[in-house]
This record gives structure tokens, C-alpha cells and sequence, in this order.
């Protein structure tokens, strides 16, 4: 198991930021400190950005889910980290790529601020104009499919069309699929979050003008 583990790490430092995380990899592992990356998305209208034989469900509301197939709801609320009701209760969207009749991949959007247990319960406050991305997931069957690109595509446009302006989010440094797939759409970093691995908020450094957070 440890061979196939260093294996798969040699694989990824030929990647795109590979020694990067590396280095993150090692301050986890000799100083015990979680680094996550924070990445901010300048939020723009591009249009009709949802893949042909997709549609694009956007949760904002009890009329949205009163539209919506329950089918689609008992897929979807396992994974937004508080129950789709009680994300909208708090003023937040769910949005999902559905193909179908099944979710290929999903997410959650808090708008003004968020609360997340990763790596440590946070409270990350972005403005009223500004939204935070703090779960996103996809079927274990659709993915290495691009499924998660495509709905940060598609959720992104409809953000700017509902007249926000910034998405901040953040990933684990040594997340480095996850990492790439932020920048290779434009996400631009915005400051490190670091915590030290028994749970405790150690602070940010350079954190994006419009972010605050609290313990």
C-alpha cells in the first residue's frame, strides 16, 4: 500500500503544481499544518454555458423545490452539508447538473457568508454582493468526466446573471486535482488559510480584500 501511495505521488509532481504540493504535503506532515488555497472567481455573464443534454438546476427558493422531482431532491441533499431546506433557509443556492433524471455533479452557494467545518468550523464573510462555494461533489459514477468543470461553467454565468460579482472558495493545498481544476477556469488565488491538523484556525495570509474570517 505505502509503494502504490508513493507511486501515485511521484505521478502527481509531474503535474501542473505537483512540486508545489508537495511542499504543502510535507509542512502537513513536519509541522503538522493544514494549508488551504484560497481562490477567488471574478463573476461574468457568458451566456447559455450548460452542455447540450444537461439542464442546469438552480435551488434558490420553496417554489424551486416545490418544481422540483423529489427524485432529484433525495439525490442532492446528502451532499450540501446541512439539507437543501436549511441551506435556502439561510439564503444560500444549490446548483446541479442533471442528465437524465440523475445529478452528475453538484454544489453548494452562500451568499454574504458561509459556515464550513473544513478544516476547523469557519465562518467566511464575503460581502452581500459576493458568494462563497463551500461543497462541491460529483457522482462517484460520473467522475473523471469534467462534470465538475462544467458546473462551475454554468454556475458561475448564473451568479453574474443574478448580479454577483466574486466567488471565493477554498481547497486544500494538497488537493492538487482540485487545485488545477480551479485555475484552468480562471480561479485566481487569493491568500492561504492555515490551521494546524488537530483543528485549530491559525490564520490567513494575503487574504482576498472582500474575506473575513471567524472562528
Amino acid at each position: 500500500m505505502r509503494a502504490l501511495w508513493n507511486h501515485e505521488r511521484m505521478v502527481l509532481l509531474r503535474e501542473r503544481g505537483g512540486p508545489r504540493s508537495l511542499g504543502f504535503w510535507l509542512l502537513r506532515k513536519t509541522l503538522a499544518l493544514d494549508i488551504y488555497t484560497l481562490f477567488a472567481l471574478p463573476l461574468r455573464d457568458m451566456g447559455a454555458s450548460c452542455p447540450p443534454g444537461c439542464t442546469l438546476l438552480r435551488l434558490a427558493s420553496e417554489d424551486d423545490l416545490v418544481r422540483c422531482p423529489g427524485s432529484l431532491l433525495e439525490q442532492i441533499g446528502p451532499h450540501t452539508g446541512a439539507g437543501v431546506r436549511n441551506v435556502l433557509a439561510q439564503g444560500g443556492r444549490i446548483y446541479a447538473l442533471v442528465e437524465d433524471g440523475a445529478v452528475r455533479s453538484q454544489t453548494r452557494i452562500d451568499i454574504g457568508a458561509a459556515r464550513t467545518d473544513t478544516p476547523c468550523p469557519l465562518t467566511f464573510e464575503v460581502g452581500p454582493h459576493n458568494a462563497f462555494l463551500s461543497f462541491l461533489y460529483t457522482h462517484p459514477a460520473s467522475r473523471r468526466g469534467g462534470w465538475a468543470k462544467k458546473l462551475l461553467v454554468a454556475t458561475a454565468s448564473s451568479m453574474a446573471q443574478e448580479g454577483l460579482q466574486v466567488c471565493l472558495s477554498h481547497v486544500q493545498a494538497t488537493n492538487l486535482r482540485s487545485v488545477n481544476t480551479f485555475l484552468s477556469l480562471g480561479w485566481q488565488r487569493a491568500g492561504w488559510l492555515v490551521a494546524s491538523r488537530t483543528g485549530r484556525y491559525l490564520g490567513t495570509l494575503g487574504a482576498h480584500r472582500d474575506l473575513r474570517v471567524l472562528r
